[in-house]
C-alpha cells in the first residue's frame, strides 16, 4: 500500500509539473512582441542611431566628379553655398551647413582650388544660418571672382526622410555640369541638425 501511495504521489507531482511548464509557457507566448510592438521598437531603434554624414556625402560628390570630365582640379576654382531648404531657399540649417563643410573637405581631398565663401562678402551671407548661394533674388548672388564652378543644393524634409539634391553649376552660364542627390533617414542627430523652427518638424509634434 505504501508503494502504491508512492507511486500516486510521484504521478500527482509529475502531472503539477507538466501542468506548470505549460502555464508558463503560456504566459511566455503571451508576452511575445507583436507586429506592431515590433514596429514601434525598430522605429525608435532607427530614430535614434547616429547618422554618418561622411559616408554618405563624399561618395556623392565623387559621382558628380565622374559625371563630367571637364570637372578637373586644374579647371579653375569652385566655391560651395550652403545646402538650402527647398521651401525657403533663402533659409539654411545646421544640416545644409554641415553637408557644405563634407562637399569642401571632400573637394580638398581631390586635390580642388577651394575657395570659402566666409571669407568673402560678394555672397547673399546671413551670419545667424551661414552663407547662401541660393536666392530668388539673382542680384543677391554673386559668385567669387574667377570661380569657374558653383556647388549649390536644397534639401526637402519629409515625415520620415530629408531628401537631399546636389548641383555643380558653371559660374559663367549657371549650366548644370553635374548632379547628385541622396536620402537622409529622420533620425535624432538630423533632426537635431534641422532645428526645432522647421516647419515640417513643427507641424510634426
Amino acid at each position: 500500500m505504501e508503494g502504491g501511495k508512492t507511486m500516486n504521489g510521484r504521478r500527482a507531482l509529475g502531472c503539477s509539473a507538466i501542468f506548470g511548464l505549460v502555464l508558463v509557457m503560456g504566459s511566455l507566448a503571451g508576452c511575445e512582441y507583436s507586429p506592431v510592438t515590433e514596429g514601434i521598437l525598430a522605429s525608435e531603434s532607427a530614430r535614434l542611431a547616429s547618422t554618418d554624414l561622411q559616408a554618405i556625402v563624399y561618395p556623392v560628390v565623387d559621382q558628380m566628379l565622374n559625371e563630367d570630365p571637364t570637372l578637373v582640379p586644374s579647371g579653375g576654382p569652385i566655391v560651395v553655398g550652403s545646402i538650402a531648404d527647398l521651401q525657403d531657399i533663402n533659409r539654411t540649417t545646421p544640416l545644409g551647413n554641415a553637408i557644405a563643410e563634407l562637399v569642401r573637405s571632400r573637394l580638398v581631398q581631390r586635390h580642388f582650388n577651394i575657395t570659402d565663401l566666409r571669407l568673402r562678402s560678394q555672397v547673399l551671407l546671413d551670419p545667424s544660418q551661414g552663407e547662401l548661394m541660393l536666392s530668388r533674388n539673382s542680384r543677391l548672388v554673386r559668385p567669387a571672382p574667377g570661380a569657374a564652378e558653383i556647388v549649390s543644393g536644397t534639401y526637402a524634409v519629409g515625415s520620415g526622410t530629408v531628401y537631399v539634391s546636389l548641383k555643380i553649376l558653371a559660374a559663367v552660364d549657371a549650366r548644370i555640369m553635374a548632379a547628385g542627390d541622396f536620402m537622409l533617414p529622420r533620425t535624432a542627430d538630423v533632426d537635431r541638425l534641422l532645428g526645432g523652427g522647421h516647419p515640417s518638424l513643427v507641424s510634426a509634434r
